[in-house]
């Protein structure tokens, strides 16, 4: 991490005893994550690192950090603030794009009600993407690993967020942004926008909507995308279910018509006692002609997957998980030290708790 990065975390940790003598009403909060992993790919690359299209747990065979992070959070009637500061293999793979002094930023946004009778609240910054059931922050999410949906959507974004609860079942919201997971834009000209649409249902039921339209290539392209996300969650006392699509298409590079991909994730959680539980995946994601991941084969990334894991609740917030996941592709888009192979199979172990 940067020496401006760790100034500005020192900086909001001595903030947070301050700020108890601004106002009776503010609540600051500072917290934590740490999530470390070993994976053990049995068709790794000569370099270890795991298949190209995994931002998450990618490094073969080493016990490795993949997300620490350290936040603080301001919470007050009318104002809202967070500023993250993260390290980690996700980090590295997830911001290598962004500026030097940009890539530790996990999180930085404040908030301003607009509304003294609604739930109405515009955020600008950077903040977590609004886009798919699975977050960055792996005890939040049903599997160890995240589907080839999610790591392959954006994690994180930058821009103008208006959000309006309108009851306790009814979320939107309305973004402006400066692209398709980034902090800094490229050179363009063409706005970028996104939508969310949550409804809480009863009985535990859940069901989004949300939606990224613009372009994330040079005026020298301009290559449009539309993109649409879908996802349902069920959880019951001791069974749950997850389901989640996304669709997408780009005007085609140097031809008319459009570019398409999309993908499907299924999660099934059974609960096997107070803090032992099993999850089962199945998931599917196509490529053809390589928006998201180029691969230089026929079909792209076009591939199947399916995952089964163990996860022990230690206490609230910390857990030990386990998951083997397996890969089968139409091409051999999956690097190995003895060359580019269809399958992939892996095991990981994770440690992680929030504090």
């Amino acid at each position: 991490m940067h020496r401006t990065a760790f100034m500005l975390l020192f900086w909001a940790c001595t903030a947070m005893v301050r700020a108890q003598t601004v106002s009776d009403t503010a609540v600051l909060r500072f917290s934590g994550y740490v999530d470390v992993y070993y994976a053990y790919d049995f068709g790794h690359s000569a370099d270890d690192e795991r298949p190209r299209f995994l931002y998450q747990y990618d490094r073969h065979s080493e016990v490795d950090l993949n997300l620490g992070m350290a936040r603080v959070d301001l919470i007050r009637h009318n104002v809202r603030a967070a500023f993250g500061l993260m390290a980690g293999t996700y980090a590295q793979a997830n911001t290598i794009n962004e500026p030097d002094l940009l890539q530790n930023i996990y999180e930085a946004r404040i908030g301003m009600k607009l509304s003294r009778t609604h739930e109405l609240w515009l955020d600008a910054g950077v903040f977590s993407s609004h886009i798919g059931m699975e977050s960055a922050i792996g005890i939040d999410n049903w599997t160890l690993t995240r589907s080839i949906v999610a790591e392959n959507s954006p994690y994180y974004e930058t821009g103008a967020k208006v959000t309006w609860t309108m009851s306790p079942r009814w979320e939107i919201a309305g973004m402006f942004l400066n692209g398709w997971q980034r902090m800094r834009r490229v050179q363009n000209n063409i706005p970028c926008f996104g939508t969310q649409v949550l409804h809480t249902m009863p009985r535990g039921m859940k069901l989004n909507w949300s939606t990224f339209a613009g372009s994330d290539t040079p005026d020298s392209l301009g290559l449009y995308r539309v993109f649409n996300n879908f996802w349902w969650s069920w959880e019951g006392a001791k069974w749950g279910v997850q389901l989640s699509g996304d669709l997408g298409v780009q005007e085609a590079l140097g031809a008319d018509g459009w570019d398409s991909w999309g993908g499907v994730a299924g999660i099934c959680r059974r609960r096997l006692g107070a803090k032992l539980s099993g999850v089962l995946r199945a998931e599917y994601y196509t490529d053809p002609e390589q928006v998201i991941v180029p691969t230089g084969t026929p079909h792209g990334l076009t591939t199947v997957g399916y995952s089964l894991g163990l996860d022990l609740k230690v206490m609230d917030d910390a857990f030990v998980r386990l998951e083997g996941r397996t890969f089968h592709g139409v091409d051999a888009v999956f690097e190995s030290i003895s060359g580019p192979v269809k399958d992939n199979t892996s095991i990981t172990v994770s440690m992680a708790a929030r504090f």
